[in-house]
């Protein structure tokens, strides 16, 4: 079984809701499950959500679209994707697929390369995306790992930037094997959303493709070749800001 495990939370503070915010006229959260759905690998979606009370909200929205949600930890995002995965059925035998909520422009077309590159390679570790300076696909992110090796991490990992960002503790331990590649060697853009910026980008991007609703990251990637200036509106972003600010706060929390 592969178990896409999709993180969300009303709380961010440099977009507050964001995950229910709308791009395209549909919300963030709804619009990235719709255009994973078409995926080949995936044998179930859950959302991973916290216990605060400000994400009933997507518990409902969940409840109302027929999705599965699990809530968890607000910051100890590592418990909270095991405790999805071991609720849902997860064993050892099984994979997790770890997708970010604020990525409504991703593909299945990506999805899909990332989870049989994974399985190709038969490591233990895999993504297109989270190593720098090699791979990054900000706004089209998978990670995938086996369930052994996230319950591993779940057990042995002491850092809060290990608990907060769910797969440093298997990258960087040198318990596991890792693999990595990109789905389009041309892709070095920055379109997650973290802003209000970072959403009227991607709002551009949608309306700039919106005669091709099932667009892939090759055509992401064309359309701003064609007009650089879109890359403008979010020029001040930067990637993994969550990721560099827990790791000047890293200590020992477990």
């Amino acid at each position: 079984m592969n178990l896409c495990i999709i993180q969300a939370r009303m709380g961010s503070s440099r977009l507050p809701g964001k995950v229910l915010r709308e791009v395209h006229g549909v919300p963030i959260l709804q619009l990235l499950i719709e255009r994973l759905s078409q995926t080949k690998t995936v044998t179930k979606f859950i959302v991973a959500t916290t216990s605060n009370p400000e994400d009933d909200a997507i518990e409902t929205f969940c409840k109302n679209q027929n999705i599965a949600c699990y809530r968890g930890s607000d910051w100890d995002v590592l418990e909270r994707f095991y405790g999805a995965a071991t609720t849902f059925g997860a064993g050892n035998e099984d994979h997790i697929v770890r997708i970010c909520c604020d990525n409504p422009i991703h593909s299945h077309h990506v999805l899909d390369f990332v989870v049989n590159s994974y399985h190709h390679a038969g490591v233990d570790y895999f993504s297109n995306s989270n190593q720098e300076p090699d791979f990054l696909e900000d706004g089209f992110d998978v990670e995938v790992t086996s369930f052994k090796a996230l319950k591993q991490a779940h057990e042995e990992a002491k850092l809060l930037s290990e608990r907060e960002h769910v797969m440093p503790y298997i990258k960087n331990s040198g318990k596991f094997s890792l693999g990595w590649r990109k789905a389009n060697a041309a892709y070095l853009f920055k379109l997650s959303v973290d802003t209000e910026k970072d959403l009227e980008t991607v709002q551009r991007i949608f309306q700039e493709l919106g005669d091709k609703p099932d667009f892939s990251i090759d055509d992401v990637v064309d359309l701003l070749k064609r007009k650089p200036e879109i890359l403008d509106i979010n020029k001040e972003s930067t990637i993994n800001s969550g990721y560099q600010k827990s790791l000047r706060e890293d200590r020992e929390v477990k």
